[in-house]
């Protein structure tokens, strides 16, 4: 499997190119508060910093760092739309629940692969369907079918191995 870590990019300003006088423009508040405007030339960026450590900055070549140091909230009151050109990683180092209030969809035009490393539950309360126009194929140690009122096979049946009953 792919390793999937990242690592918060590095300030522009930095202790080795640290922003250079007048091209810097920075003011902080008495409780720790600041924002800079820097014009520093090829290191050209925007912070705005809380004193508790959140902040948001814009780097050179159009790159945005958000940090948030407590619990973050994002509220769109209509809609909202996503697109992102180039790859796209999520790390959570805790629980992730989703919830729909609706129907979900998804698409997938290449490949997808999902690895659990515990177990996994998939729940419906009402029917299923598994479509594939190739084969699917059921690989594990032991399978069990409970079926209330029947199992239908609608094709040839090969079987390799006993036949029982209980």
């Amino acid at each position: 499997m792919a390793d999937l870590s990242w690592t918060e990019p590095e300030s522009a300003a930095n202790t080795a190119n640290p922003p250079l006088y007048p091209y810097n423009n920075a003011t902080a508040t008495a409780s720790g508060h600041s924002w800079e405007m820097d014009d520093t030339p090829g290191r050209e960026r925007i912070r705005l910093q809380h004193r508790d450590g959140s902040f948001t900055e814009y780097h050179p070549g159009g790159n945005v760092v958000q940090k948030i140091v407590g619990t973050n909230f994002f509220i769109v009151a209509k809609d909202n739309n996503v697109l992102i050109s180039g790859d796209c990683n999520i790390t959570i180092s805790g629980k992730a629940n989703i919830q729909v209030d609706g129907d979900a969809f998804t698409y997938v035009k290449g490949n997808s692969d999902q690895v659990v490393s515990g177990n996994a539950t998939v729940t419906c309360q009402k029917d299923t369907t598994i479509t594939s126009t190739g084969m699917v194929s059921v690989i594990a140690d032991t399978i069990n079918l409970n079926a209330a009122s029947g199992v239908n096979v609608n094709a040839d049946l090969n079987v390799r191995g006993n036949i029982l009953s209980s």
